[in-house]
């Protein structure tokens, strides 16, 4: 009987299985990590297309946000006045809403849509 060739293919094999058993281990340690819970990370602010043009009358607060000088709270004065009084009928309307005034709204008057 030749010796060798049975150390070869046991040597092959034991690579083989010694891969495949590797395989299994990752496999199993990626599942593991599957069943931990996913953390969702808070959005601070909207990211828009830098051309982009936010509607007023549809906007959420985050995209009211993404404009400049809108923070979190006149986003929200925007959204309450929409609620109270309707859809804006012109983009100077905007200024009736407390906290926008000139200077806020010439930094809007181009990024908005009615």
């Amino acid at each position: 009987m030749n010796f060798d060739v049975v150390k070869k293919i046991t040597i092959v094999d034991g690579v083989i299985a010694l891969g495949l058993g590797l395989m299994v281990v990752g496999i199993g340690s990626k599942m593991k990590e599957a069943d931990k819970p996913v953390v969702v990370a808070k959005v601070e602010k909207a990211v828009l297309p830098i051309n982009a043009v936010v509607n007023v009358n549809r906007a959420t607060a985050l995209e009211l946000e993404s404009l400049p000088a809108i923070g979190p709270k006149t986003a929200q004065k925007i959204i309450d006045y929409r609620n109270k009084y309707g859809s804006f009928k012109s983009k100077a309307a905007l200024k009736n809403v407390s906290g926008i005034g000139e200077k806020t709204y010439e930094k809007l008057v181009d990024k908005i849509e009615i």
